[in-house]
């Protein structure tokens, strides 16, 4: 029996309880959201509302929205809500509020100023009866169980699988249907490379900063993966698009600086690996992660392939999800490695409330 009083302990119990939990998702959620989706075709554009790891969840749903959908989907400003009293017109939208407590009031406040001007409201949240459930139409429950790490890990993997879903039922996608179906093995793929994810972790233990590089639909997984690492490691760690480094940042590289890519088999991938050439030919030390060992130009970038050692690579569009448990892993042990405990963390709560 595993001594939940050791470092990392809860956490890694949930990192690998995801494949349960998205395959549960992936089932349970598909009725409510297929009603979602049928009310949403006569939705003009859609707006999402949550905070940290949730809305970094809802950057990868603004991809699916916007890119499969056709949808306009823009990242909600709840100050316009709940401080200026200046919310926007949204009575042609599709709302999404996006909590794993459910009690984040600014989030709970667009729900509800949505709902009194008549869109279509979705909340999603793990909380049964917490004060998000009553502000929408419809609510899907991660049904995740407990989260105990103070990191959220199974929460956020839950929440990019329903936008997921949510996407492919709107615009009845098959290729993201099936790959949801095999979601369990893909995330499996990245849990049975653990002691490869930290042996990874050796050359960042004197950092104190680092870039995580990514574009497109991964671009939430860059998100994500910086923000594990700063609540756990207390790392500077900032994501970026591997477009926008471009215009500024790269100028802080140098010589063993961190960086770290993540590098999605898609339309993205020249211009990525082209970026990572920019910044090994500056000195970085770049830790490269792969959606498939297979890919034009991965081999001798990539230090971790999701597909490894599957033959079969995630679809481009549902790669976020193991992208973000790979992070997970690799915050994880470096945190340990550092002698910090990541199921805790300094001056931060398990659940905040934001107005």
């Amino acid at each position: 029996m595993m001594n939940d009083s050791l470092p990392a302990a809860l956490m890694r119990r949930e990192i690998f309880e995801q494949p349960t939990v998205l395959t549960n998702l992936v089932k349970n959620a598909r009725a409510t959201l297929t009603e979602v989706a049928k009310r949403a075709q006569d939705c003009q554009f859609a707006v999402l509302a949550a905070r940290g790891s949730s809305d970094n969840a809802s950057t990868y749903g603004k991809y699916l929205l916007e890119g499969l959908a056709g949808m306009p989907t823009a990242l909600a400003a709840p100050s316009l809500y709940t401080l200026y009293h200046t919310s926007p017109r949204l009575k042609r939208a599709l709302v999404i509020g996006v909590s794993q407590s459910g009690q984040s009031a600014d989030v709970v406040e667009v729900l509800q100023e949505a709902r009194r001007q008549g869109a279509v409201t979705l909340a999603i949240t793990n909380t049964d009866g917490s004060p998000i459930t009553n502000a929408a139409d419809h609510v899907i429950l991660l049904g995740v169980g407990l989260e105990r790490a103070l990191a959220a890990t199974k929460t956020v993997t839950a929440q990019c699988a329903a936008y997921a879903l949510l996407a492919s039922l709107l615009v009845a996608n098959k290729e993201l249907d099936k790959a949801l179906g095999d979601i369990a093995s893909y995330v499996t793929n990245v849990l049975n490379q653990e002691q490869v994810i930290a042996s990874l972790v050796i050359d960042w233990l004197t950092a104190g900063r680092a870039a995580i590089l990514g574009r497109g639909y991964c671009y939430g997984a860059v998100q994500e993966t910086a923000l594990k690492l700063k609540e756990t490691c207390y790392l500077s760690a900032e994501p970026y698009s591997a477009a926008d480094f471009k215009h500024g940042p790269l100028a802080m590289i140098e010589a063993d600086y961190p960086v770290m890519a993540l590098l999605n088999n898609d339309a993205t991938l020249p211009t990525t690996l082209e970026l990572v050439q920019q910044v090994r030919d500056r000195g970085a030390k770049v830790i490269g992660i792969a959606s498939d060992r297979h890919a034009p130009g991965i081999s001798g970038v990539a230090s971790l392939a999701l597909n490894d050692p599957s033959p079969t690579a995630p679809s481009p569009l549902l790669s976020t999800i193991p992208f973000i448990v790979a992070g997970q892993l690799f915050a994880m042990h470096l945190a340990t490695r550092k002698g910090y405990n990541p199921d805790l963390s300094r001056g931060l709560s398990k659940v905040t409330v934001t107005l």
